[in-house]
């Protein structure tokens, strides 16, 4: 080949091309991001609106359906998720992957605006929140103190915050679990019926004497000066001395029938760490940063400010992110440099020194400039990019390798090195650059997989591809070149051959059991194609018992506490449960560290879990190990939910984080319908069918919640007779319940604060107090709201769902380690499919289910894609039709021993394993591509067709069998240490690659013997154009 020669003839310019692509990969290598899990983006958004004092069933009506209708006619909706809430409505939009996720969610954000005047002009707060990538934390630290004032911890926080924020790459910090300070107006209402000042008047007031509007200017001579009005209130006794009316010829102001102060909000969120007091901090990086750099600033500016807080308060960390990518890049790269020695040593006993170390060399090289390419990609260092150099461990020296080998055989024929390694080359280029190239193919596909999964398995192919063409130009270029310098002329590279026991130990079954089973099934070949053909089938029967899934857990040492108590119930209610969890964990020496969140979700520090907003009845406690073991964990998870289910009057879960695609949980069923009630039926009994299922946990029937509330039920012709707007009877009774914001102050340092009038603490309206509520008839008379409505108890649902713009019921659950989804999903699939759905009701399958089928359903057309690319690249290379099916023969026979590799280690079919079984595509024809290549070649010499067969068979069979047992080498420490999302896919491409090695020996020999054409009308056509030339 011309670019062997250029390149052995050139040494000067070789050594600078390699040195400078070493040289940038390096650099890619030390300042590449680094993150634990592979950006997953998803195209979509969620609206976030709060109403205090609004049902479920006034959510719906007031906010959902406007809100569903506008957005339904954006384009390339997938779903609309609809959870309606006591005071909380969000409604999710997920578009169609590969859209525009800027764009859609711009259109999303315009949408909602179109309609805003159509909502509750009351609505507390709104906000469209854009899903994106950086919404995990990387880092929740803890301020405690049991002491100090919430205004106190908030003003602490506020000043790390500041502090963290400068540093670059900090996309926001948020704080948690701070009540507000607002400007509260505890009104008196008895004193305002008996001055006969009604609750608009008041509000009137504080409005129009808070208003800040600008006079414009006016014109003095030559000069124009602004006007000012009176302004809205610079201080707290402006808004005392208010006027509100006047009672017996004397003017009666705020402070005369209100208290004026400032008051924390409600809390409805508390928060714990370790048991103590607490507020949260969470911070958020920016996209492509090197996690290491930001942590180590945030440490800096941690143990600075730390040191400042004296005595009352400490600032300690929940969870760095930091310290799991820094555990799990570890832990891969231990795999790799562990894969990467067990390849040297194979290479070097199975070759000698002098070739070994060409051999070797491909390796780091390889590696260190695919990095380079990976970087310049955009893709990052995380566990599946560095897993993808794993799997092309053993795939990077296997062009090296059958060079070497065949230089070293024009060596013993006594050729100079330098012409030894060029004529080597010329031979073997472009079966080795075919080979390459049908492997590159099997990746390609997965590059284009267009869903979340393929998201996370991105980097995957994209590092194959970038190392293996790496690698292949080293072999046409750098290994030559070493080989001309190493190799002495006319000797062969491997002098020392008294001590290459492994080359003996080959040479010895290759002249004995090889050659006489290879006569033996050419000889029988129709009795060994039936033969294989019954293995084939025995293994398609042993499939079933493998198993489907899709991603494992995470085998990470957190996990998540919920606990859900009945609707209604009070904070300090569900405080008390929670209380009792932590006492179960404080009695755990495994248990590192908990940090508790009552009211509230704690915020969101993993890629798969999304926290719940807040409900008085609901709390979240995140926990963390000193580490994980694989044995261990699951015991432990096993008899917390055995503790936590003795806890009376409460759901308590635990909950493992999951690997893989963001998903609500590995079970979810929407069952479809309009009325409630029969929703509520229908989902009972779903929920009874999912929890008889053996590996079903954490069954969650969400609709059936029922929460009992107060209704206030309006005379409206009562209220019309006495000219009461309906309008102010419920204005009056929301501020007597929640309280309302009237208007906003801000202070002289510019920190705005909510103006809320209400009751007075302590004196929220019970049912007995109903008359201290009042309101103003048209002339001008008090008159209580009791006169105008009665009250009644009403039993509703807690929570209605809706999904694309209907009602629903959902039915989630998790899967108990040791069990996969389809022991739950296929037989429920059959009650279901049997179940008497009533008219106008139906079930949807969400979850992983419906993830698996979607992802599955892309990677069936990307092995069809393969399939199709190589056999192409084959046809175009042998110029025949049949010899490619010929080759595509060990693809089959790789089947049989993934399938029976995943039944003797007990691993399910999942999604990794598609990904080994889609590469094995393309390394498992390669043996086959030099076996019928050099056939080809012996045939065309003159040889007869046996002859030629096991010649070739033995020629082959070294290079073969290396190629095999390095790429299994190098695969073998992160399959079997490298956790269950892994270890599917190691031991699909193990077994695979053993069986198809083994078989390809013997049945291509046999297929070539059965099928191919005569050589009279194939000879001339294996000439390949030299396209590297």
């Amino acid at each position: 080949m011309r670019i062997t020669r250029f390149f052995i003839d050139n040494y000067q310019l070789t050594i600078i091309i390699f040195v400078l692509m070493l040289a940038g990969g390096a650099y890619s290598f030390f300042t590449m991001p680094r993150m634990e899990n592979p950006a997953v983006y998803i195209s979509g958004g969620m609206a976030v609106f709060i109403y205090p004092g609004a049902g479920p069933a006034d959510l719906e009506n007031l906010i959902a359906l406007p809100v569903e209708e506008a957005l339904n006619e954006l384009d390339d909706i997938r779903k609309i998720n609809t959870t309606l809430r006591d005071g909380l409505a969000t409604i999710s939009v997920e578009f169609e992957h590969g859209t525009d996720a800027r764009e859609k969610y711009n259109e999303m954000v315009s949408a909602i605006n179109a309609i805003e005047g159509e909502l509750p002009d009351d609505l507390h707060h709104f906000e469209v929140l854009e899903y994106t990538s950086t919404d995990v934390a990387i880092m929740q630290l803890a301020l405690i103190s049991e002491t100090a004032e919430f205004s106190e911890l908030d003003r602490l926080a506020v000043g790390l915050k500041r502090r963290i924020e400068t540093i670059p790459g900090i996309k926001r910090v948020e704080i948690h679990a701070v009540p507000s300070l607002q400007l509260r107006v505890s009104i008196h209402t008895e004193k305002m019926a008996a001055m006969n000042i009604s609750i608009g008047q008041v509000v009137g007031a504080i409005q129009s004497n808070n208003a800040n509007i600008p006079g414009g200017t006016v014109s003095l001579g030559d000069r124009s000066f602004g006007v000012r009005t009176s302004g809205s209130y610079s201080d707290p006794e402006e808004l005392k001395r208010t006027v509100v009316g006047s009672y017996m010829g004397q003017l009666v102001y705020l402070e005369n029938i209100a208290d004026v102060d400032f008051e924390y909000e409600d809390n409805n969120y508390l928060a714990r760490y370790k048991g103590s007091r607490a507020i949260f901090l969470s911070v958020q990086q920016k996209e492509n940063i090197n996690i290491f750099r930001i942590t180590d600033e945030i440490d800096r500016q941690i143990l600075e400010y730390g040191s400042r807080l004296g005595h009352n308060a400490q600032l300690m960390k929940v969870f760095d992110q930091s310290d799991t990518v820094e555990r799990r890049i570890n832990g891969f790269l231990i795999n790799l440099y562990q894969g990467i020695l067990l390849v040297g040593v194979l290479v070097f006993f199975a070759i000698g020194i002098k070739s070994s170390l060409i051999v070797i060399l491909a390796i780091p090289l390889s590696i260190v400039i695919g990095l380079g390419i990976v970087d310049l990609a955009g893709f990052t260092l995380e566990q599946v990019s560095i897993a993808a150099l794993v799997v092309a461990l053993g795939l990077l020296v296997d062009n090296s390798i059958v060079m070497v080998e065949n230089l070293n055989r024009y060596l013993k024929n006594g050729y100079g090195a330098r012409d030894a390694a060029i004529a080597a080359v010329a031979e073997i280029g472009w079966p080795v650059a075919s080979a390459t190239l049908t492997t590159i193919l099997a990746f390609i596909p997965l590059i284009m997989l267009s869903d979340k999964a393929g998201d996370f398995i991105r980097s995957l192919p994209v590092t194959i591809i970038a190392t293996l063409s790496v690698s292949l130009f080293i072999t046409l270029t750098l290994s030559p070149f070493l080989a001309s310098r190493i190799f002495k002329s006319g000797i062969s590279g491997q002098k020392q051959t008294s001590w290459r026991l492994f080359e003996r130990l080959i040479n010895r079954v290759v002249r004995g059991p090889y050659r006489k089973t290879l006569q033996f099934v050419l000889k029988w070949e129709i009795m060994t194609l039936l033969v294989v053909l019954l293995i084939l089938g025995a293994s398609a029967w042993a499939f079933r018992y493998v198993g489907i899934s899709f991603f494992p857990k995470a085998e990470t040492p957190q996990f998540m506490i919920r606990v859900e108590m009945p609707e209604g119930s009070s904070l300090e209610r569900t405080d008390r449960a929670v209380k009792w969890v932590e006492a179960i964990l404080d009695t755990m020496p495994d248990i590192k560290l908990y940090a508790s969140n009552i009211g509230k979700g704690n915020p969101r520090i993993y890629y798969n879990h999304f926290p719940r907003q807040h409900a008085r009845n609901f709390a979240e406690i995140y926990a963390e190990l000193y580490e994980y073991d694989p044995r261990e964990f699951p015991r432990m998870v096993d008899w917390l939910r055995d503790v936590f289910g003795r806890y009376p009057g409460a759901e308590i879960t635990l909950h493992e984080f999951e690997q893989g695609v963001p998903m609500q949980a590995p079970v979810v069923i929407y069952i479809t319908g309009e009325r409630v009630d029969v929703l509520r039926s229908i989902s009972r009994e779903v929920e009874k069918m999912v929890a008889s299922k053996r590996g079903a946990v954490n069954v969650e029937n969400q609709l059936d919640k029922s929460q009992t509330d107060l209704r206030f039920i309006i005379n409206r012709e009562k209220a019309g007779i006495l000219g009461v707007p309906v309008h102010d009877i419920d204005r009056a009774i929301r501020m007597a319940v929640n309280g309302i914001e009237v208007s906003r102050f801000r202070d002289k340092d510019g920190k705005e604060y909510e103006i809320v009038m209400r009751l007075p603490e302590g004196e929220m309206v019970q049912v007995g107090d109903i008359e201290k509520v009042f309101v103003t008839s048209l002339n001008g008379n008090q008159i209580p709201v009791r006169q105008l409505a009665a009250v009644e108890f009403l039993t509703e649902p807690s929570l209605i769902s809706r999904f694309n713009m209907l009602r629903n019921a959902t039915v989630i659950a998790d899967v108990r380690s040791g069990y996969n989804l389809d022991d739950i999903m296929v037989p429920l699939l059959d009650e279901l499919d049997n179940y008497s759905f009533p008219e106008g009701y139906g079930y949807y399958i969400a979850g992983e289910l419906e993830s698996r089928d979607e992802t599955f359903g892309g990677m069936g057309r990307a092995v069809l894609i393969t399939v199709i690319s190589i056999f192409g690249v084959l046809v175009f290379q042998f110029r025949s039709f049949y010899q490619p099916l010929i080759i595509f023969s060990a693809i089959p026979l790789a089947v049989i021993g993934s399938v029976w590799m995943l039944l003797l280690t007990g691993y399910t079919f999942s999604f990794t394993a598609f990904i080994g079984l889609i590469s094995l595509i393309g390394i498992v024809i390669n043996n086959s591509i030099l076996l019928v290549d050099f056939t080809n070649r012996l045939r065309e010499e003159g040889l007869d067709m046996d002859t030629a067969l096991i010649e070739a068979g033995k020629t082959r069979f070294l290079p073969i069998i290396l190629t095999s047992v390095t790429t299994v080498g190098g695969l073998l420490p992160l399959t079997l240490i490298g956790g269950t999302l892994w270890a599917p896919m190691g031991w699909t491409i193990i077994g695979g690659l053993l069986a198809s090695t083994f078989l390809t020996l013997l049945v291509v020999p046999v297929l070539y013997k059965l099928f191919s054409r005569d050589i009279t009308e194939i000879a001339g056509n294996i000439k390949i154009p030299d396209l590297i030339t």
